[in-house]
């Protein structure tokens, strides 16, 4: 039963399509070892979140699941004396009950958390200690259900002086743009002393501007259909049900199913100076073919573009990681035995399955490999980058939802091969005798082609997207065109500015730096947080300022991830492994 106090709004076109699931991040902090009462850091937290939540509301409120007539939209509920869901945990010993302000009270612990702080920093903050159910949610977003919060934080103690502060933000309110603005809000607060006056950095909180649906169709060349409309998005397909939105897509039925997949993570760093590399690699390729006109296509029929290598080419660092990510992990899976499909099953996806037509950005070559997959088998990598910054940029002032679209690139299966082998150059025979491929071309090739893709996103991409998602009948049947446990698919986003910079001032938290007047402290480390590990991913965690080293997580079955550590090519792009 609605109550009348409460605002009850319909969630934006990109909000609707979000997948609908937490974001989850942990700030890692040192505290005083000897502190045994934590109610004035649990008091702190309290007041930042409900001083953050004052310009922007939505935060502090519940996501709720329309009814079957609703055609599987949500809705953001708020009211006056909504409070951001906040459980404090002392996890330095078993059984240790939670201090609990959501509805759902949080069982007590029967274990303590398996590492000290002192453990976690010697050993790099390790992916693997952010893993279990410690990190899961009891919620459940069901039709006409009560809802379930948009944010919900805890505050855990461990042993050895450690607070991991837990963020939990559910995506159908926000990208990790969003989140981080929210979080540096809070942050900002908890640094304030008592009616100390001062202004906190402005962010964009508006999560009721859309795309003006004028805009859309002026894009748009003629009214098409919601089907028409997805064959134009390469990186969406059909669900066969309303699982999504934007959930993965099983092709197929595997053997082993998804969940008795052996899965692992490591985190990977890469110094400057290996990033250096890895630019001048990409770089030397674009001298080569600048005057070749070498092209690249944009990912979709609807933008038509075409990229010439013209002028001055600067690699992204994002994409020379994305490259050397999805080349050395996709060739490790390839490399391990292949999941069966199950025999006489067809696809389970509708529209956009694996197939490659011209609208991807791809490469195309015919030479035998050793990889696992056939030479000419298309690989596919998604990118998601926001187009905030790149479209619709004079006409959405505050504009504060979602804004990840996911560029979709293509390269053989020998291309991969190639960069990840052992030599320089790699000779195989084709039809008409051999052919000669150098690694770096390779590549340089593929950074190239990803940096491209980002780029290509403007305003008639986001349009057609918009369009597409406005026109399905329902969101849920939306899905990624991708397939975990498909080793020729693979995904690479990048966090790499969400956090790790964000000051805090949390009693108990010690000092950082010696600076004369300093205050508050950035977190150890930023990571992210999952109730079990995925696969077939990497992620750029969030790190500090322009000089210091990017990590990567990557997220592989076992095998593969056995296969790729014991690769030296592998080992000699990265400067160190943390497990």
């Amino acid at each position: 039963m609605v109550s009348d106090s409460e605002n009850i709004r319909l969630l934006g076109t990109w909000n609707q399509v979000a997948m609908r699931a937490y974001v989850r991040q942990v700030f890692c902090f040192p505290i005083d070892e000897q502190l045994d009462d934590f109610d004035e850091l649990c008091a702190h937290i309290r007041l930042g979140l409900s001083l953050a939540c004052s310009p922007s509301p939505h935060f502090a409120g519940k996501i709720r699941l329309g009814s079957n007539a609703t055609k599987g939209k949500v809705y953001v509920c708020t009211t006056a004396s909504d409070e951001v869901s906040f459980s404090f945990f002392d996890d330095r010993r078993p059984g240790a009950e939670s201090e609990s302000e959501s509805e759902s009270e949080s069982k007590p612990e029967s274990q303590p958390f398996g590492w000290s702080y002192p453990e976690l920093k010697a050993q790099g903050f390790p992916c693997k200690a952010f893993v279990g159910p410690r990190f899961s949610l009891p919620y459940d977003l069901t039709e006409d259900g009560p809802g379930i919060p948009v944010t919900e934080v805890h505050a855990r103690v461990i042993r050895g002086g450690g607070l991991l502060l837990c963020v939990f933000i559910h995506h159908s309110i926000s990208d990790g743009i969003g989140m981080r603005n929210f979080i540096a809000t809070f942050a900002g607060f908890t640094l304030r002393r008592e009616n100390e006056p001062g202004l906190l950095p402005e962010h964009a909180a508006n999560i009721d501007v859309e795309i003006p649906e004028d805009q859309v169709a002026a894009l748009i060349e003629s009214p098409s259909s919601f089907d028409e409309l997805l064959d134009d998005c390469p990186e969406y397909t059909m669900l066969p049900g309303p699982t999504g939105p934007t959930a993965p897509c099983r092709r197929q039925e595997w053997v082993p199913s998804l969940g008795h997949v052996p899965k692992t993570g490591r985190i990977f760093k890469f110094s400057q100076a290996k990033i250096s590399t890895l630019k001048s690699v990409a770089q030397n390729w674009a001298r080569n073919h600048r005057q070749a006109g070498v092209v690249s296509r944009a990912t979709t029929k609807s933008t038509a573009k075409v990229t010439t290598i013209q002028g001055t080419w600067s690699p992204s660092t994002f994409a020379c990681l994305a490259a050397v990510t999805w080349s050395f992990c996709t060739a490790a899976r390839l490399e391990t035995r292949r999941p069966q499909r199950v025999n006489g099953l067809k696809s389970v996806c509708g529209s956009n399955g694996h197939g490659d037509g011209d609208d991807h950005i791809s490469t195309n070559h015919n030479n035998n490999n050793n990889n696992g997959g056939s030479p000419s088998e298309k690989t596919h990598l998604l990118v998601p980058a926001s187009w905030t910054r790149r479209a619709f940029k004079h006409c959405l002032d505050g504009y504060a939802s979602n804004a990840v679209c996911m560029p979709r690139i293509c390269a053989s299966v020998d291309s991969h091969g190639v960069v990840s082998g052992s030599e320089q150059t790699t000779t195989t025979a084709t039809t008409n005798g051999s052919d000669t491929r150098n690694k770096d071309e390779e590549l340089g090739r593929l950074i190239y082609l990803i940096d491209s893709a980002i780029a290509a996103i403007d305003d008639k991409f986001v349009a057609t997207r918009t369009a597409m998602f406005r026109a399905a009948p329902d969101p849920r049947f939306i899905g990624i065109n991708i397939d975990p446990q498909d080793p020729l698919d693979f995904i690479v986003n990048s966090w790499r500015h969400l956090g790790a910079d964000i000051l805090f001032g949390l009693p108990g938290l010690e000092p950082e730096g010696t600076a004369k007047g300093s205050r508050g402290r950035s977190a150890d480390a930023v990571r992210r947080a999952q109730p079990e590990w995925n696969m077939g991913a990497g992620l750029v965690l969030p790190g500090k300022g322009r000089g210091s080293d990017y990590e990567m997580l990557v997220t592989l079955e076992e095998a593969a991830m056995r296969r790729l550590l014991a690769n030296p090519a592998w080992m000699r792009c990265v400067s160190e492994t943390v497990e």
